[in-house]
């Protein structure tokens, strides 16, 4: 390999694992993310104290998306489950989304970038951002669920179109990569 190549290489691998360190972070802010979701969703549940000759005063744990703010105190079990489902649900497709992107950069931080390991990591990264699309549409639902109001219909397809179009570039990535693997055996 030429020096500069070499170089290259070297390069990629020291950002790689940088990047791969960031990806870590990511994943605890995701595990984070998700404690504290279930913690406030089940601590909106509880009863406000009362007392008596005490100032009044109000707990509110406000929840605004796409247009629509409503108090987690306000909505009713149902709806409670339904929002749970859903932050469990983007939280896992952000974490399976950050894994995968770990691999991925796992695979360039030991030199390995034209493989068809990597490739595939790749094209599990376009299903994450196909996955997180989808999550987004399910979003999208939510104000119309629990308060019937809807606002930006159709937002979170760009997500789903990006990662079908990374998909494929996985694909050719992988098939080029097998090629160039079967060239050198050949040589």
């Amino acid at each position: 390999m030429k020096p500069e190549n070499e170089a290259k290489l070297a390069k990629i691998k020291k950002i790689s694992g940088i990047l791969q360190w960031i990806c870590k972070a990511f994943l605890g802010f995701c595990v984070l993310g998700l404690l504290v979701s279930t913690w406030m969703l089940l601590i909106s549940r509880a009863p406000m104290p009362k007392c008596e000759g005490c100032i009044s005063y109000e707990r509110h744990l406000w929840f605004n998306y796409n247009g629509v703010q409503f108090s987690l105190y306000d909505i009713t079990d149902r709806d409670r489950v339904v929002v749970g489902i859903l932050f469990g649900l983007t939280l896992g497709v952000m974490f399976y989304s950050g894994y995968q992107l770990n691999r991925l950069l796992g695979n360039y931080s030991r030199g390995e970038v034209f493989t068809t390991m990597s490739a595939g990591q790749i094209r599990k990264c376009g299903v994450a951002c196909v996955l997180l699309g989808v999550m987004n549409l399910g979003w999208r639902l939510v104000p119309l669920i629990i308060t019937s109001t809807y606002k930006n219909p159709g937002e979170g397809l760009s997500l789903v179109v990006i990662g079908l179009v990374i998909v494929a570039i996985s694909w050719i990535m992988e098939m080029a990569a097998e090629m160039r693997e079967e060239q050198e055996l050949i040589v």
